[in-house]
Formats: structure tokens, C-alpha cells, sequence
């Protein structure tokens, strides 16, 4: 397998993996970890009554995490090719863009659109620093993509 030194890519599928351990350390931290990293009010509440909808949902985000990452670390070259992986990296990078972008927006302005994604209700350090992790991690992987795409000179 090539490598084709894209460290757009790389990086994108690294901040992923991190966001998949987060989420598979939450089930490890209990219900104090699910509020912390913004669970909603009634997955916090379920996690404390001990039921599995908590787990099943965090272990389908960091499934899901997980499988983002592996599309960004085939774009880097780093595992083999793997179906409709420009169409999925594209995907990938606007979904995490407008992320990025739209949630500041919607907590101040419509705050109970978000209500079944989070508890945040206010802008606060949680909501900037995840929507500034979104809006990196799809920009690189817009550039990665861009970039894979380009034939080398």
C-alpha cells in the first residue's frame, strides 16, 4: 500500500479515533461523564437509572467514529481503498462542517432544536470547543480530500 502523505486526512482520522475513545470512555465514567461531554437530559437520567439505552447509543457513535476514521486513514493511504470513498469523505466534511458552523447559531437562537442531540442550552466552552473540533476536522478533511483528488505534479 502507497502512502500518499496526506496529512489532512491523517489528522482528520486521529481527532475521530479520539472522538470514538471519548465516547467508549463515557461508558466507563458513568453518568457524570454522559452529562459532562453534553448528553441529553434523559440519556444523563437513564444512565443513572442503569438502563442500556446509554450504552447501545455511545457504543453506535463510536462505532460510527470509528468508521469515519478508517475512510479518512484510506484517504491518507494508510489502509486500502475503500468503497465510495470519495463520495464518503465529501459526506463527511460537509456533514461535519455545517456542524461546525450551525450549532452556536441554533443554541442561541432556537435552543430546543438541539434538545434531543444535547443539553446544552447556552453558549458555553462544551458547544465552542466541539463545534470548533467539527468545523477543523471537516475542513481538513475537505482539504484531504481536495488534495487526494489533485493528480501529482
Amino acid at each position: 500500500m502507497k502512502r500518499n502523505n496526506n496529512p489532512y486526512l491523517f489528522w482528520s482520522g486521529m481527532v475521530l479515533v479520539l472522538g470514538a475513545l471519548i465516547h467508549l470512555a463515557t461508558l466507563w465514567g458513568g453518568p457524570d461523564w454522559y452529562a459532562y461531554i453534553g448528553a441529553p437530559d434523559g440519556i444523563v437520567a437513564m444512565a443513572k437509572a442503569g438502563k442500556r439505552y446509554p450504552v447501545v447509543v455511545c457504543l453506535i457513535i463510536a462505532g460510527f467514529l470509528f468508521v469515519c476514521a478508517a475512510f479518512a486513514f484510506s484517504g491518507a493511504g494508510l489502509i486500502r481503498r475503500l468503497p465510495l470513498l470519495r463520495t464518503v469523505l465529501a459526506l463527511m466534511a460537509g456533514g461535519l462542517i455545517v456542524r461546525g458552523i450551525s450549532f452556536i447559531p441554533l443554541v442561541i437562537w432556537w435552543p430546543e432544536a438541539l434538545a434531543f442531540v444535547t443539553s446544552i442550552h447556552s453558549v458555553n466552552t462544551l458547544l465552542l470547543i466541539t463545534s470548533a473540533i467539527c468545523l477543523g476536522t471537516g475542513l481538513g478533511l475537505a482539504i484531504g480530500l481536495r488534495k487526494m483528488m489533485k493528480p501529482s505534479v
